[in-house]
């Protein structure tokens, strides 16, 4: 896209992917596993970073050979079909801005207001996604080193908290390591898969990224060793700091521990630098990502040229990030069910994976020449057991999602989501032929990089 700066090396682009990995999740899914599986939680997961890490790569593979801006709509939209790739990006930009960066933000907020009980979670909430905003609109640049900060930051409370327990190991809180039978940790497994998911935003950056032949899939080889080591010291320290079955009775394990062998400022940092800056760096990533493939589908005329007006100074979408900023305060303010959102917001990033695994697996046919070429690529079989592994992986997660909604109601406004989408498609391509320009026609684009 004309006016986006090549400015992310390698370091920035692992640290937007390690802060995008590491979320909420580990603080929420290590109290809900420890109960299902118990001691065996570190094993857990270590089990759960190997389906998502294998469904990752033909994602790396397409990033390597043909870095683009915007690769979750725009591999689709030049594979598979412009219509589900356009789908797929509204269902998730829709729950993303106004639920899932909400929901974080006012996460944010209460944790925070354990220290500060007066503190408005509204008000808090507002100028935390006020304060992203700005770092985004100023530039990327400054906005990846401020992730740089935070993730060393998250890192450091969380091994703090980790090392701390782990010192207190008593080899004892591991006896009948599998007591709780293989059943309940193979479902404990696939459920800690979650908190292995976000670095698939990256492929979004291929136009930002400096030299992203070799950068990106060199960041997804860094990125889940490193957050499978941090995942795996904390589960140690979460299962022999202290007897496991004490601790699975807590609302919030990891801050019961914390709060057991750390001082009130060891408290403070973990809670802050870490269980704070674990949703933080998730909600500035996706400032960074998000107008992303947006510019792409602007540029393909699916949506209107005003929005992606890039600021000269800047070189931001500084339209499109006030349009995501807006939506995010009207998330915070409304009193809707933000765990909903959430819930539409996962369902829709799984769903766009769909699409971009049947892509890769098109890739080698369609583009020989640049797959030949690619600095990595997935040869012969492990091209089809990844994929596999991948569609495996979204039929789950989406059966868990649609559980978690629960209501016909929640199920039906998902439903309704995505006809609006397909409703906008279906007009828009409708207005662009009256014009001349044919949606089909996307397809034979080769507008990499």
């Amino acid at each position: 896209m004309n006016g986006l700066k090549r400015v992310l090396g390698l370091p920035a682009v692992t640290f937007i992917a390690v802060g995008f990995t590491i979320g909420g999740g580990v603080f929420v899914f290590t109290g809900i596993v420890l109960k299902m599986v118990g001691p065996a939680l570190p094993l857990a997961y270590g089990l759960a970073v190997i389906p998502v890490f294998l469904s990752m790569l033909p994602l790396a593979m397409l990033g390597s050979a043909i870095p683009s801006v915007g690769g979750n709509y725009k591999y689709p939209s030049r594979m598979v079909s412009p219509g589900i790739a356009f789908v797929g990006i509204w269902i998730y930009v829709l729950a993303t801005f106004f639920g899932q960066i909400p929901l974080y933000s006012i996460s944010c907020a209460r944790y925070i207001s354990t220290f500060y009980p007066e503190l408005s979670l509204k008000f808090c909430a507002i100028a935390l996604v006020t304060l992203f905003y700005i770092v985004n609109l100023v530039g990327i640049k400054p906005a990846a080193t401020v992730q740089a900060i935070m993730v060393i930051v998250l890192l450091s409370a969380l091994l703090f908290f980790s090392f701390s327990g782990i010192v207190r190991f008593d080899i004892a809180n591991l006896a009948n390591f599998f007591e709780k039978g293989t059943d309940n940790l193979l479902v404990g497994v696939a459920l800690l898969t979650f908190t292995y998911l976000g670095s698939n935003g990256i492929i979004e950056l291929g136009g930002e990224i400096q030299n992203p032949q070799t950068t990106i899939p060199r960041a997804y080889f860094i990125t889940f060793p490193v957050v499978t080591v941090v995942y795996m010291c904390v589960a140690f320290a979460t299962v022999g700091g202290m007897p496991w079955q004490k601790t699975a009775q807590e609302a919030e394990p990891l801050i019961f521990l914390s709060r057991s062998f750390l001082s009130n400022a060891g408290v403070m940092f973990f809670i802050l630098g870490g269980a704070v800056l674990a949703l933080t760096t998730t909600l500035n990533a996706l400032f960074i990502v998000g107008t992303k493939s947006l510019l792409i589908i602007i540029n393909d005329h699916l949506l209107p040229s005003w929005l992606g007006s890039i600021h000269t100074t800047f070189g931001t979408p500084h339209i499109l990030l006030t349009m995501i900023w807006l939506l995010s305060i009207a998330g915070i303010v409304s009193d809707l069910s933000m765990e909903t959102f959430a819930s539409y917001s996962a369902l829709g990033g799984i769903i766009i994976f769909l699409p971009i695994l049947i892509a890769a697996l098109k890739f080698p046919r369609l583009y020989p020449d640049k797959y030949r070429q690619a600095a990595f690529k997935l040869k012969g079989a492990w091209l089809y057991i990844c994929v596999i592994v991948g569609f495996v992986m979204i039929l789950f997660f989406c059966l868990v999602i649609l559980i978690d909604l629960k209501t016909l109601f929640n199920i039906g406004l998902f439903v309704v989501f995505v006809l609006s989408g397909v409703m906008y498609y279906a007009l828009r391509k409708r207005y662009l032929a009256s014009q001349g320009i044919h949606c089909e026609a996307i397809m034979q684009k080769e507008d990499w990089g």
